[in-house]
């Protein structure tokens, strides 16, 4: 089943109300008069596709060695996704370049430096930055306009977050071929870790969320519009009024695209940040709080290693069952 999913216009009326709507049904809408710039996802474009294109060993010159840096290049098969939900999975079939604004670079874990593919790819590290910086900017209006419905100064809370940006590109084998093992995914079933997660994708199909009913259901996403998808901590901030999207991206014999390209941003507050249910949002569930207070910190490092390393996590799960009930109805 397609996916009808709301089409909100940041530049029109009442947009905050229209997000809050749309969050609490599926925590996923389309968003369009974002004003990201043509050539700046152009640019990203031509750098990935430049990058995918290399060699299996030049790309793995630019391997980071931590799996709680989540920088440089991932293989195909270098991790399975399921497991940040305490599921196993045979390895998922993506591969991805991920990356992160080089003046937020630390000592910290999460916020070290981008091993950039330049000398292979010249200009990959300008692209990236170019892209980095218009998602600050639109990450910037929708903290302001999410945060307003909350009770809660996003914008001022996430100001050097570990923002994470990954390109990822899904393929079949040089024969034209996807060999997949049972329960195999291209990226299996998992919620974000974010306060929320921009996706620019090609509309092709591929990408499922389970629906307000459960069930997976298929997006394709309009041209030039941007998805977006709640994550973890504004779920666990909301009390799951804004439930954390679950989502994957599925093979080619269950009906993707040979050829499926996207970037993903993903935005968290600072990494001190106390993340817990709002009272109004416990009040809403009849003084029900569904989640412990956690640093944003503490909560990615949980979740981070467990799909590269195929551990258990130790960050709270969003999950709350809807994964089992998206399988059994799907």
């Amino acid at each position: 089943m397609t996916a009808d999913i709301p089409v909100i216009d940041l530049k029109g009326p009442d947009v905050g109300a229209l997000l809050d709507g749309a969050l609490r049904a599926t925590g996923f809408v389309q968003l369009v008069g974002h004003g990201l710039r043509p050539e700046a996802a152009a640019g990203l474009r031509d750098a990935c596709d430049r990058f995918f294109a290399l060699g299996d060993e030049e790309k793995a010159r630019f391997v980071h060695p931590s799996p709680l840096a989540n920088r440089g290049h991932r293989r195909k098969g270098a991790e399975a996704l399921s497991y940040s939900l305490g599921a196993a999975s045979p390895p998922d079939l993506f591969e991805s370049f991920n990356c992160g604004a080089d003046d937020r670079v630390d000592d910290s874990p999460l916020f070290q430096a981008t091993p950039w593919p330049d000398p292979a790819v010249p200009g990959f590290s300008a692209a990236a930055h170019t892209y980095l910086q218009e998602m600050e900017r639109i990450c910037g209006v929708l903290d302001r306009l999410l945060g307003e419905r909350i009770g809660l100064d996003l914008a001022a809370l996430s100001t050097r977050g570990p923002d994470t940006m990954a390109c990822i590109d899904y393929r079949p084998g040089a024969d034209g071929h996807e060999p997949v093992q049972p329960g195999q995914q291209r990226m299996g079933a998992h919620s974000d870790y974010t306060s929320f997660t921009l996706l620019l994708a090609d509309p092709v199909p591929g990408l499922q969320i389970v629906g307000p009913a459960g069930g997976w259901i298929d997006v394709v996403p309009e041209p030039g519009a941007l998805l977006m998808n709640v994550g973890d901590v504004l779920a666990m901030a909301t009390n799951d009024i804004w439930p954390s999207t679950l989502h994957r991206v599925v093979p080619m014999a269950s009906g993707a695209a040979a050829t499926r390209r996207s970037v993903a941003y993903f935005h968290y507050p600072d990494r001190d940040v106390a993340v817990s249910p709002l009272p109004w949002s416990i009040a809403e569930r009849d003084g029900a709080s569904r989640y412990a207070e956690v640093s944003v910190e503490a909560h990615l490092v949980g979740k981070l290693a467990a799909p590269k390393t195929a551990t258990a996590a130790t960050g709270a799960s969003t999950a709350a069952g809807r994964i089992d009930d998206a399988d059994r109805t799907s």
